[in-house]
């Protein structure tokens, strides 16, 4: 399968090395563009490193948002009328980094990080998954699973059933054992 990725650091270079090396193709952008074209260029022939997210977004319907939680608002904003429809990947949790030192982002009216992301994204088909461990750990996990079978759990949830399905063979192919926490509402960050 060919997806996109807004965002190429550590979750987002972790996965797409761990979709790589199970079959996948990856279309890799962020808002500086010398980041996606390392990392391709690290990745070899199955990686592309874009220009922009509006290229990787007209070239693809599956996408992988790996940024800090609060990004959101902006890509919500600068992309919003192209995620439109598309079926967007949500790694995030709510934390930001301030001073060097990453802190807890509080999540306003009652919804879960999941909910909110949504609510900003606003038309997309969001399911949410691979973010319940640290970089390094889902880069373990998921090339131990593709390499010897004993694969960890990775959890997701979604409101569209559609969607979920099109994010299940790809969590397979990260080399996890996908489990269905149900809806958006369910969801959970890590550590909780």
């Amino acid at each position: 399968m060919r997806v996109g990725f807004i965002g190429t650091g550590r979750i987002g270079g972790a996965l797409a090395r761990l979709l790589i090396s199970g079959g996948d193709h990856v279309i890799l952008s962020a808002a500086h563009p010398d980041g996606p074209a390392a990392l391709a260029a690290e990745l070899g022939p199955h990686a592309t490193a874009v220009a922009s997210p509006e290229e990787m977004l007209a070239a693809t319907n599956v996408v992988v948002i790996a940024v800090w939680w609060e990004a959101f608002e902006t890509l919500a904003r600068d992309y919003g009328d192209a995620l439109r429809g598309k079926i967007v990947i949500d790694t995030s949790n709510p934390l930001t980094e301030r001073d060097g030192q990453v802190v807890p982002v509080p999540i306003p009216d009652g919804l879960t990080s999941a909910e909110y992301q949504h609510k900003r994204l606003g038309n997309v088909r969001l399911v949410r998954t691979f973010g319940d461990r640290l970089a390094t750990d889902l880069l373990a996990d998921g090339l131990r699973g593709q390499r010897t079978g004993e694969t960890s759990e990775m959890w997701y949830w979604s409101d569209d059933r559609e969607a979920a399905a099109t994010v299940v063979p790809l969590i397979r192919d990260a080399g996890f054992h996908p489990v269905d926490g149900g809806g958006l509402a369910q969801s959970k960050n890590a550590g909780e």
